[in-house]
């Protein structure tokens, strides 16, 4: 039996709502009662899922994998196991980017979001919002001392986003761990941060094989979890590229996809 399972949450946990199903949760209070420890990945903050967490029972996650795998949490003792971050250097030059092309740049820590755009787009209050964390203007050249950056995150309308994309230049890619988590955010993280990353450290901390991982998602971001992974799922309603890359493929996130997972390869 697999003795780990990963789970993505936007898309997959979570319904179109942004709400848990009951079926979802009883699921995984079984599988964790079974003896299988439950990892929340997200590239949410760890503010972010709190109510996530509370809803599907504080007792019943183990670990949780936040900013795409930058910061790794025990969700028991709430204590950093790992963390990698973006330097001032790298966020003013992804700062110069966004005004250049005009778009949209905020960088997150670990309980809030600072921009330097005196205009905040509608997608940069979204991101405070789900992460229930504050958010603040701040010039570039003044963020505060404390504030320590997980990542930044490039929001637009999906056409204007995707240009942006395409006209960067080959050693941005290089730089960072480029991403895109949902048609109008472009996530930039430290070049070792990623979900597969971080899942391979906290299984070699736990002594589990990645053989007995059990992972499941839905977007680009969750590839490498994915790939590391046992046996992976993708979601109904997941991108192509996860679809074609996975070992199989569950319901969707309004079918309870993650319940039919769990009953399949951990309950039965």
């Amino acid at each position: 039996m697999y003795k780990m399972i990963a789970l993505d949450v936007n898309g997959t946990l979570l319904t179109d709502q942004k709400e848990l199903t009951n079926e979802v949760i009883e699921a995984i209070k079984k599988a964790h009662r079974a003896g299988v420890k439950i990892v929340l990945c997200t590239e949410r903050s760890y503010d972010g899922i709190v109510k996530v967490v509370h809803d599907l029972g504080n007792q019943f996650i183990d670990y949780a994998i936040c900013f795409n795998g930058a910061l790794v949490k025990d969700a028991k003792t709430h204590t950093i196991l790992s963390r990698v971050n973006l330097t001032r250097e790298d966020l003013s030059y992804l700062y110069l980017l966004s005004e250049r092309a005009g778009c949209s740049v905020h960088f997150n820590d670990e309980h809030s979001i600072c921009t330097p755009n005196q205009h905040i787009g509608k997608y940069t209050i979204q991101e405070a919002y789900y992460n229930n964390v504050a958010l603040y203007y701040r010039n570039i050249y003044d963020l505060p001392e404390k504030f320590v950056p997980s990542k930044a995150i490039f929001s637009e309308e999906k056409l204007k986003l995707d240009t942006f994309i395409n006209q960067l230049p080959k050693e941005f890619f290089s730089r960072f761990h480029a991403l895109k988590s949902g048609p109008n955010f472009f996530e930039i993280l430290n070049s070792t941060a990623s979900k597969g990353n971080a899942l391979k450290a906290l299984c070699e901390r736990l002594d589990i094989d990645q053989q007995d991982v059990l992972a499941i998602g839905n977007q680009d971001n969750d590839l490498s979890m994915l790939a590391f992974a046992g046996k992976s799922v993708a979601m109904g309603n997941a991108d192509k590229i996860v679809l074609d890359i996975a070992d199989d493929v569950t319901g969707t996130n309004n079918q309870n996809g993650v319940a039919t997972a769990i009953e399949k390869y951990i309950l039965n």
